[in-house]
């Protein structure tokens, strides 16, 4: 977010400062001065940046000063409210919202654009949490990697099968998929393993947080909108856009879900079949008994490789687990390592009575610090 102060004389604020001078006239122009980082509580981060009329604030504020962010803000002014704070620590006028706005010739694009006496959103991130069951997630999101979504915009999933993105580098949106738990299990229990001050109070709470998200198989879809679709729409001015004006825009993954059906597969070895069916006493006879089924599954004839016997003693096995090694195998009509296959059903994830949620007031009087 940023905002424009043409009239004033604000300070500067960043890391460095650089003065820059037209050479041919000697003319003086304004200072470019980089980001500041500020460090608080748990590694959250936000940046600073103030060139002496133009103030602006980067950063996720659901996450500054708390330990995760798996229930966030709810409204806009809750988080240009974090920002404020932090915008008033450092002397600098708070975020207001736009009550006059008029149009201007852009200077990137030279055609006209919508400006205020205000705020300006220049990327905004909305999410929301999936209930999809225990060891389902990577089935729901690689069955939905299938699809393009929006005008065009074709998935990565990644190798590990815990995330997909849609329009990944895109200068007007990303969509975003992952498996929540496996993300706080990579980033979020390493780093606090690695704090000195973290008590086991929160410890605590960060293992029965991820024990949550396992057990009930939290997707997290994620939407970030960017200033070229914000600015295409209108979204970009606070105060003259409410929530619902950007509910249009994340739809994507909605209709996506709406249009497929996307089951969950659970599949087994033979052998381990037929050790759990009781049709052998020993994995050496299952390993057997599966190496003549993988003949017999392309094509070989086991009655002239076998033994009258020893065919109806590995036929009597396999029909333990509804395979029939007498009549010709048809991939079309059985996946012989498939034990179940169900829908998955989705259902919004709902905020457990233990769960700290933000608040405002609290994440404004923690104590952060500039990041070197």
């Amino acid at each position: 977010m940023q905002q424009d102060h043409l009239d004033a004389n604000l300070p500067l604020v960043g890391k460095h400062v650089i003065e820059r001078v037209e050479l041919e006239t000697g003319e003086h122009l304004p200072p470019s001065v980089n980001q500041k980082i500020l460090e608080g509580s748990y590694s959250t981060k936000l940046t600073i940046r103030c060139d002496g009329q133009r103030v602006r604030v980067e950063g996720n504020p659901s996450r500054w000063q708390r330990m995760d962010n798996l229930f966030g803000l709810q409204t806009l002014d809750e988080c240009v409210a974090i920002f404020n704070c932090v915008l008033a620590r450092h002397n600098l006028p708070p975020f207001t919202k736009n009550t006059r706005v008029g149009f201007r010739k852009s200077t990137r694009t030279e055609k006209l654009e919508l400006f205020g006496n205000g705020a300006e959103i220049t990327s905004i991130d909305w999410t929301v949490n999936h209930e999809v069951g225990k060891g389902r997630e990577r089935s729901f999101i690689r069955g939905l990697s299938s699809m393009q979504i929006g005008r065009g915009r074709k998935p990565k999933l990644y190798p590990n099968g815990h995330s997909c993105y849609w329009g990944e580098g895109s200068e007007w949106a990303v969509t975003k998929l992952y498996n929540k738990a496996f993300e706080l299990e990579t980033h979020l229990r390493k780093d606090q393993r690695k704090k000195h001050n973290v008590s086991s109070g929160q410890l605590t709470y960060i293992e029965k947080l991820i024990d949550y998200c396992e057990e009930l198989g939290v997707v997290r879809e994620e939407h970030v909108l960017r200033q070229k679709l914000l600015k295409r729409h209108n979204l970009h001015l606070y105060g003259r856009v409410t929530e619902s004006d950007f509910y249009p825009h994340l739809k994507d993954i909605e209709t996506a879900m709406n249009t497929i059906q996307i089951s969950h597969d659970e599949h087994q070895s033979i052998a381990h079949q037929l050790l759990a069916a009781g049709a052998v006493k020993t994995l050496r006879q299952a390993n057997t008994t599966m190496n003549y089924f993988t003949l017999w599954q392309h094509g070989s004839d086991l009655r002239e490789m076998l033994s009258e016997s020893q065919f109806y003693e590995h036929k009597s096995r396999l029909k333990a687990i509804g395979i029939d090694i007498g009549q010709q195998f048809d991939v079309s009509r059985m996946c012989p390592t498939l034990k179940r296959s169900d829908p998955i059903e989705i259902k919004p994830l709902s905020v457990p009575d233990w769960y700290q949620m933000p608040v405002v007031e609290q994440s404004n009087v923690l104590p952060f610090k500039a990041y070197a």
